[in-house]
């Protein structure tokens, strides 16, 4: 009998002590996975970017910049992630194309059609991506707010905070108030649009109830008109201000 009562102690005091071993080690790994102080990316140097395109849709055209995947640690999360290659709009989507996809321009400032459309809340973007995937036969999205960042980065864009966001963005300082056509500005060095400044641009991420507008707009000041900018709003909030661009896969990849 004190043979099988050693043998049950012996037992139980391992899995108690294993129970413990587990506990401390996801406890650790939580408790050391810091959150990252800053954005950093890791572009994977072994592939090569896809090739630009050009859309016409509707006979509307625009353009599709390549861009190489890689990692990218975001500041605030805790966990590295990893991006395949994908297209992002050289510009924001413009009134033209919205009103050749939806019939309509809800926009506040109609003065152009090569104005970034605005005043459009998630909801509606969503539903202008599926009437495009249906009309172009092609797969687009949303940016992640990753994605949206990695771009920056990439370009050496992000965050601005010198002399050259002048030629490069349409803020408080040098708007008169208004939104502008697209591509007035310099481009950053992947060749993309207006990624900071003239409409705020709508994320998504994960599944999320609050969503990250980037990049500022008109209405932002100079000293935050940068990478670091973002505002967090349901998906039905519109302003005129609140604008979109658009991502897409190479067909290898999805």
């Amino acid at each position: 009998m004190k043979r099988v009562y050693k043998i049950t102690a012996w037992t139980v005091g391992s899995i108690v002590l294993l129970g413990v071993c587990v506990f401390v080690v996801v406890f650790l790994k939580h408790a050391l996975n810091f959150d990252f102080k800053e954005t950093k990316i890791y572009p994977d140097e072994s592939r090569v970017a896809p090739k630009d395109t050009v859309i016409n849709v509707n006979g509307v055209e625009f353009k599709m910049i390549g861009v190489k995947g890689g990692k990218i640690d975001c500041k605030g999360l805790s966990e590295t992630i990893e991006l395949d290659d994908f297209h992002i709009g050289e510009t924001e989507v413009t009134q033209e194309l919205w009103s050749a996809i939806m019939g309509n321009n809800p926009s506040v400032n109609k003065a152009g059609d090569s104005l970034p459309v605005e005043n459009v809340d998630l909801v509606e973007c969503l539903e202008f991506v599926n009437k495009l995937d249906s009309v172009s036969g092609l797969n687009f999205y949303i940016p992640t707010h990753s994605q949206w960042l990695y771009v920056g980065y990439l370009s050496k864009q992000l965050p601005s905070k010198d002399k050259a966001l002048d030629s490069l963005a349409w803020h408080s300082d040098n708007s008169g108030n208004v939104t502008h056509n697209v591509k007035q500005k310099n481009p950053n060095n992947l060749g993309v649009y207006d990624m900071l400044g003239n409409v705020a641009e709508w994320t998504v991420s994960g599944s999320d109830p609050l969503f990250i507008v980037v990049g500022g707009s008109y209405e932002t000041e100079k000293e935050t008109c940068n990478g670091e900018f973002g505002d967090f709003d349901h998906c039905n909030v519109k302003t005129g201000s609140m604008g979109l661009r658009l991502v897409m896969y190479p067909k290898s990849s999805k």
